[in-house]
């Protein structure tokens, strides 16, 4: 029973997620010039997306609760709050490894990209790329990028790509690394399609960035899930978001400010 009130928690948990996305999306959908024609209406769009995020997240959930033991992976806080008797000291050694590593995980990024990769890529692929992240609120992209996220990729995804090569007899170790750069590499590609449809050009600079910095993201939350916790890689992400948010924000008005005085 526990179990199901486990997964009835992370999708509680990804539910503020669901909905701040959803309503994102509908509005992106409807700027579309072939949604004039739709006869649905926004709240019709609105219940068919998070209804098809809410499986996913459900699905993801459960696959990671009940293959999760198997692999190594689990989060004592939320089994605890699951069955009654949360262990809330190790909520603050989770929290504390997610503080630390996210901090570093997003100062390195945010050097690597305003240092080297933003001045390479072409300017039309900056201001696509940048406007399309800064339609986003800072808590929308906390509670989507920083939950939901790594619900799927990580608890779910990653759960299961692990089991399954935990059938090829490799060792833990080669299992976990390589389970956390495959869903790493998937999780970057997952986020080009968007980009490449509103005008990104699908430069190998641009491609291998999404890649490499997605993938880099992985690597810090996937370790933390295998040795702290779900809610230590949730840490991580939510202060790669914060971090890099105002940096992302003043980059945009920077774009904007030379469009106007060109």
């Amino acid at each position: 029973m526990h179990n199901i009130i486990f997964v009835i928690v992370l999708v509680a948990l990804s539910v503020p997620g669901i909905v701040l996305m959803s309503k994102y999306s509908v509005r992106m959908l409807k700027d579309k010039p072939e949604s004039k024609n739709s006869k649905l209406s926004d709240s019709a769009l609105f219940a068919i997306v998070a209804g098809q995020t809410l499986i996913i997240v459900a699905l993801c959930a459960a696959a990671g609760v009940y293959l999760g033991h198997k692999v190594g992976i689990r989060d004592v806080v939320l089994e605890g709050v699951a069955r009654g008797e949360a262990q809330w000291s190790d909520l603050y050694r989770q929290l504390k490894a997610g503080a630390l590593s996210g901090i570093l995980c997003a100062v390195a990024w945010i050097l690597a990209y305003y240092g080297f990769v933003r001045s390479r890529l072409d300017k039309e692929t900056v201001v696509v790329s940048e406007r399309l992240r800064n339609r986003l609120s800072l808590w929308t992209r906390v509670t989507s990028g920083g939950i939901i996220e790594e619900v799927i990729f990580r608890w779910g995804a990653l759960t299961v790509t692990v089991w399954a090569l935990s059938g090829l007899n490799l060792s833990e170790p080669v299992s976990s690394w390589l389970g956390i750069g495959l869903t790493g590499i998937v999780f970057g590609l997952a986020h080009l399609p968007g980009n490449l449809q509103e005008g990104c050009k699908p430069s190998p600079l641009f491609v291998g960035t999404s890649i490499i910095g997605n993938l880099w993201v992985s690597v810090f939350c996937g370790y933390l899930l295998f040795h702290y916790g779900l809610i230590a890689a949730m840490t991580v992400h939510c202060l790669f978001h914060i971090i890099w948010y105002p940096w992302d924000k003043a980059a945009s008005r920077n774009n904007e400010a030379t469009a106007h005085a060109g």
